[in-house]
């Protein structure tokens, strides 16, 4: 069976979307011909660039597209970047014709559907008529007795026809149905009087706010200091480690040259200008930043009438993508990453930097075919600046490494002494001592990725007890909650340590820690403050509406968030009675 394609892929565009931006939706649509709906005076329309870029990016991709805007000078500018322009969507949507005759719109499947259902019900329900309903039958009288019969579980009716005429004589019910009855009223005056008593239960959030103090900490070397002496309640009793270290390393070169090629192609400049512009070798640069430049000095012939200007240029990838440089006269400052085959670009749309102030509105340039040409291809080799700066390298390495080897030696420790000693990971708190560096005679300029030097050092680090250092900062940050609050939250994991003084011949290191944490209103009914505010709340509210009542409570300021939820769910009013308004704390 056939399946309905339309004819075009519609993609909608906002007012200030750009050109990335739409060929992004152009790119992630299944189909190859798409509408693009713009609205009037859209961001698109006012510039022929970004038409002509969108046209070439769509191409690249194998699409096909049709302007559809209401903007007469959009149309005229999108048709002057080479696209298909309409008004309206009525010439774009596909034809009718296009539907299958052999299977129906849903609609009409979902009408057959339910014909079909009526039809098998519709004789059940005549069963059901004839074998549950007996009123239904052409004997009433004889009906409305079975069915009393039913209900009331004894003879509903008997027939009298002493003057001709049928009487009814209803019997008692039994006595299980009168029970039944009696039963299921008892149940209807309990839920009467459930939903007769309203209830509202108040959820408040209280209000939370940042905590955060700076503390003074001494971490003093156990050893040194003594188990015995008594310890400053700013001081952390901390072990002073030694590490020898000894390894060799590999450092990487830096120097390199690039041995590959540039892309090559051609570039047809335009000008829509009324004056020849003659430019000498210069710089194209791409919508990716990849820099071109012409081979040689050329003219571009000025525009004659709504003809542009235009000239076929050659011209070459620039080496590097540095766009700050001269890649023209001056290619030796160039730095940057080395372009090689980054510059086999696909047709594409380049704007003339060296004319910033009238390219692209003037002059630009489109190329027709690929660049092709372009090869990667670098060896790396050992300048001076390496050698010159392996005493710096060596130190950063070191300490990376000492790093995880104290990490590894503080973890064996905490498990055999069940301890919990963490490492004083701040750089001030780490001291490297080179003691020797051995590097190979005769490296500079040789042509390889890397090269060896044998490093031995020293390494001394501190190590704290985290327990310690958490207790003492809760402590002193506990002291700066407010009286009415309670501390809720200590960020320990975040906090900052600064080591200020480091000594470590006597043992030990002055720092600054700074700790963060959260403290809020407490208003549970259980404490002295929280069962005042609840009384406070609750005379206030009590007989008042759900909204006033929510609106009141959020602009206390113990309170960043109130719900009122009431019962019955249709109830607009709190309870008049205290004992029937509760509070719940949310957080």
């Amino acid at each position: 069976m056939g399946v309905f394609e339309p004819k075009f892929e519609i993609v909608y565009v906002d007012l200030d979307d750009e050109v990335t931006t739409i060929f992004g939706q152009i790119r992630k649509t299944p189909g190859k011909n798409i509408a693009l709906v713009i609205p009037a005076r859209a961001q698109v329309l006012q510039s022929l660039v970004s038409l002509k870029i969108l046209r070439f990016k769509s191409e690249h991709a194998g699409k096909t597209l049709t302007i559809v805007t209401r903007d007469e000078a959009g149309r005229r500018l999108a048709g002057e970047a080479g696209l298909a322009a309409l008004e309206n969507m009525k010439a774009v949507g596909s034809s009718p014709k296009n539907l299958p005759v052999s299977e129906p719109p849903k609609i009409v499947r979902r009408k057959f559907k339910i014909i079909e259902l009526a039809a098998k019900v519709f004789p059940q329900l005549q069963k059901l008529s004839r074998d549950e309903i007996p009123l239904a039958n052409l004997d009433p009288l004889s009906g409305a007795k079975k069915v009393w019969q039913r209900v009331a579980g004894a003879a509903a009716l008997e027939e009298i026809s002493d003057d001709g005429k049928a009487t009814l004589v209803v019997r008692a019910p039994s006595r299980r149905i009168l029970f039944g009855l009696l039963a299921g009223a008892v149940a209807l005056l309990f839920f009467i009087v459930y939903i007769a008593v309203p209830t509202a239960t108040i959820y408040v959030t209280p209000r939370s706010d940042p905590l955060s103090k700076v503390v003074n900490v001494i971490f003093t070397d156990r050893v040194s200091s003594g188990a015995s002496e008594a310890l400053d309640t700013h001081t952390v009793a901390s072990e002073f480690l030694t590490l020898n270290f000894t390894r060799d390393l590999r450092i990487g070169a830096t120097g390199q040259i690039f041995n590959g090629t540039s892309a090559r192609g051609e570039v047809t400049l335009y000008n829509r200008s009324n004056k020849d512009k003659f430019i000498v070798p210069s710089r194209l640069r791409s919508p990716e930043g990849i820099i071109f430049h012409t081979v040689r000095a050329l003219t571009i012939p000025a525009a004659v009438g709504s003809e542009y200007g235009s000239v076929v240029a050659e011209v070459e990838a620039c080496l590097t993508d540095d766009q700050s440089c001269d890649c023209v006269n001056e290619p030796d400052t160039c730095e940057g990453t080395f372009v090689g085959d980054r510059g086999n670009l696909a047709p594409t749309f380049f704007t003339l930097p060296a004319i910033r102030s009238l390219s692209p509105s003037l002059f630009w340039g489109e190329s027709q075919k690929p660049f092709t040409g372009g090869v990667t291809k670098i060896t790396k080799f050992i300048s001076k600046e390496d050698l010159d700066n392996v005493k710096a390298t060596v130190t950063r390495e070191v300490t990376d490494l000492a790093k995880e080897e104290l990490k590894n030696m503080i973890t064996q420790k905490n498990e055999l002494e069940k301890r919990t000693l963490a490492l004083l990971d701040d750089p001030k708190a780490i001291s490297i001592e080179i003691l020797s560096i051995d590097v190979p005679p005769n490296l500079e300029n040789l042509k390889q990725d890397d090269f060896a030097v044998a490093v031995s050092a020293r390494v001394r680090a501190v190590a704290y007890e985290a327990d310690d250092l958490r207790a003492l900062l809760f402590n002193q940050l506990e002291t700066k909650v407010h009286p009415e609050k309670t501390l809720v939250k200590i960020n320990f994991d975040n906090a900052v340590i600064n080591v200020e003084e480091n000594n470590f011949v006597a043992g030990h290191l002055k720092s600054s820690v700074t700790i963060d944490g959260v403290e809020e209103y407490d208003i549970s009914s259980d404490t002295e403050v929280g069962a005042r505010l609840v009384e406070k709340i609750r005379a206030r509210i009590l007989g008042r509406s759900t909204a006033e009542s929510e609106a009141y409570i959020r602009n206390l300021p113990e309170v960043s968030g109130a719900i009122i939820s009431s019962w019955p769910f249709w109830a607009h009013m709190i309870p008049d009675l205290p004992e029937n308004v509760k509070f719940r704390v949310k957080r």
